[in-house]
């Protein structure tokens, strides 16, 4: 589960396509080299169609689980980008 940090507002592609790129964060408890430590992040996601424009429709704050696939974020940024396919709030 993450939750909703913000957005830069939903946007579309030359084509007209619905895009939104959010920031998330999470936090938890995870168990590494016998230990228990705590994990906190932010991260940009992207989605793109219908996925966009319900996701721009929630307010910052909401939990929610995201669905997707990690590319990277274009072909001058190997860095991987989440692209959120579907969502559960």
């Amino acid at each position: 589960m993450v939750r909703l940090a913000g957005s830069d507002g939903l946007r579309h592609t030359p084509s007209g396509l619905p895009t939104l790129r959010l920031r998330v964060t999470h936090s938890s408890q995870q168990q590494e080299g016998g230990r228990s430590r705590v994990v906190e992040i932010e991260t940009e996601v992207v989605a793109f169609g219908d996925t966009a424009q319900r996701l721009a429709r929630l307010p910052t704050g909401e939990q929610i689980r995201l669905f997707g696939f990690l590319d990277r974020k274009g072909v001058k940024y190997p860095t991987l980008e989440l692209h959120v396919t579907d969502f559960v709030a």
